[in-house]
């Protein structure tokens, strides 16, 4: 698996014909690449320094993850980055998108969206290389196909050109557009109890993950990375902690964007058992600086292929307990708690102030995806004791009794 070291800002030398008007020049530090060997991933690295110092890129978070699953999926085959097979099922960037992106999307691992992103990085990457010269295309040995995509113009001057033409690649993930309630999909209350009985059984991480992304709102890598060093014993009054989230900490948020989320106390007197038990202290053994919470058996972070993979086991055990499909991804769990803490907050707050404070604990960028919420409400009029119901679930799902 490659890991990455966030390297300093670093001097470059700018020669010239007067040793007296030798001068340096400032490059801003990016994260940089190695192989599970150690080796220092050349071409990636390359490609983040462009980014990062020729093309000025204020934000390269994304392109990071998907560089990185991309390599650690090279990696884990044994496919070189630079040689494609003539026929495509063979090709690296074909199995990347059909035995990793595409499969992670269906199971819920992923959003659709994401896949879609990674994939037009990793094509970024492969056209910035082949125009630097790194690699060498041809009809024998490329990495995609090019081709031409008709887009409908939904711009200013559509009734002047309805449609314009685009350069893609055959690589590209559709991405079904979907009105915005029908974006949402949070839990019932009757599937949240059912699937948190169903999950008590599962691994204490698997079991933490969830809650944390229930509770809090936290994406799936989000609650995967929550930092040791943010978990303490509640000893105060207080029935929620502010706590500070974003990449100075550990956690990668998107975009990068640092943010407050709120944590139930009981969550975290939860988070602060499991911190000091012997079953993380024996985990941690194996890797003594890892400083993440929630560790898997090798002593390293929990990954979203693990969370997939007990997603998909708690989806067959919900269908065989109920003899209904549990039609979720992993991300629901954050549009439940959304939807269900500003049900909440409208009880006592106006819509305005309860909109803004759940944007600002979800982290979203822009009002709109926000909004969403206060439509599916107004549509659905759920239960307003949401918040007090998610915390019976959590007693519940510690198998505690309710006081």
């Amino acid at each position: 698996m490659v890991f990455i070291i966030d390297s300093d800002d670093f001097d470059v030398p700018i020669p010239h014909i007067s040793k007296n008007l030798d001068r340096n020049i400032k490059l801003s530090g990016f994260p940089t690449f190695y192989s599970a060997s150690g080796e220092y991933l050349q071409p990636v690295n390359l490609w983040l320094n462009f980014l990062v110092n020729v093309r000025k890129a204020k934000n390269i978070n994304s392109n990071v993850r998907a560089i990185k699953r991309y390599w650690n999926f090279l990696e884990n085959n044994g496919l070189p980055w630079d040689h494609f097979p003539k026929q495509k099922s063979l090709k690296p960037t074909y199995r990347f998108k059909n035995d990793d992106l595409l499969l992670s999307a269906r199971s819920g691992a992923i959003q659709l969206s994401t896949a879609a992103t990674y994939i037009s990085h990793v094509v970024g990457f492969y056209k910035w290389a082949g125009h630097e010269g790194l690699i060498q295309f041809s009809e024998e040995n490329k990495p995609f196909e090019m081709e031409l995509v008709l887009i409908s113009n939904s711009g200013p001057l559509r009734f002047i050109n309805r449609s314009f033409v685009v350069n893609s690649t055959d690589l590209r993930i559709r991405n079904p557009r979907k009105n915005l309630e029908q974006q949402l999909c949070p839990f019932t209350e009757d599937e949240v109890r059912t699937f948190f009985k169903i999950i008590r059984s599962f691994t204490t991480e698997f079991l933490l993950h969830q809650l944390l992304q229930f509770q809090c709102g936290l994406r799936m890598e989000e609650a995967c990375f929550f930092p040791l060093d943010l978990v303490f014993n509640p000893s105060s009054s207080d029935t929620r902690f502010d706590i500070e989230i974003g990449p100075h900490v550990g956690v990668p948020t998107k975009y990068g964007k640092i943010r407050t989320i709120e944590v139930p106390a009981s969550l975290m007197r939860e988070l602060y058992l499991y911190s000091i038990s012997s079953r993380r202290a024996a985990r941690q053994k194996k890797q003594p600086n890892s400083k993440t919470l929630l560790l898997n058996q090798n002593g390293l972070p929990m990954t979203s292929v693990n969370v997939a993979q007990h997603y998909f086991k708690a989806k067959k055990a919900y269908k065989a307990v109920t003899g209904r499909p549990l039609n979720h991804r992993p991300h629901d769990a954050r549009a439940t708690y959304g939807t269900y803490r500003l049900a909440s907050l409208l009880e006592h707050l106006p819509p305005l102030d309860a909109m803004t404070l759940v944007m600002g604990w979800m982290g979203h960028r822009h009002e709109s995806t926000t909004w969403r919420y206060l439509r599916y409400l107004n549509k659905e009029k759920l239960n307003r004791n949401a918040i007090s119901m998610m915390d019976i679930f959590l007693h519940e799902a510690l198998g505690k009794d309710n006081d």
